[in-house]
């Protein structure tokens, strides 16, 4: 991972560098990391990646603002509960439910999507991506 574009991750002043991505990424993996918080912009306010982490599961939300200056937020489709209108057990923030649907539980995935998004500034290309309502 050389180039990043993120310019925030995970509070003010916190260095953004590779070996730091690579470091979430692996604590994703290994199931030792609650949360994360990657944006395009410096003090992480405009286009911004939010993990959550509990019970094995992990909450990603991609919040984003249009020209006119409305907030959209995406999350990924879990391909394995697709139809579920089950709660998963994490929560985005700590507080915001979030489906089995909109949740992954497969850790690997997770770090990828994080992955992908620090060095891209993109969504995973590997899961499909829905608005929230």
């Amino acid at each position: 991972m050389e180039q990043l574009a993120i310019h925030f991750l995970n509070e003010e002043g916190e260095p953004v560098t590779p070996e730091a991505v690579e470091k979430l990424v692996r604590s994703i993996r290994e199931n030792g990391c609650r949360s994360a918080w990657l944006a395009l912009d410096e003090f992480g306010e405009e286009e911004f990646l939010s993990v959550d982490i509990e019970n094995g599961w992990a909450a990603l939300s991609y919040n984003a603002w249009d020209e006119e200056g409305e907030a959209h937020q995406y999350q990924p489709v879990n391909p394995a509960y697709s139809a579920s209108q089950e709660e998963a057990p994490v929560y985005i923030g700590g507080q915001t439910p979030v489906l089995k649907r909109n949740a992954l539980d497969n850790l690997n995935l997770a770090a990828d999507c994080v992955a992908f998004f620090a060095k891209t500034g993109k969504l995973y290309s590997g899961l499909q991506w829905e608005e929230a309502e």
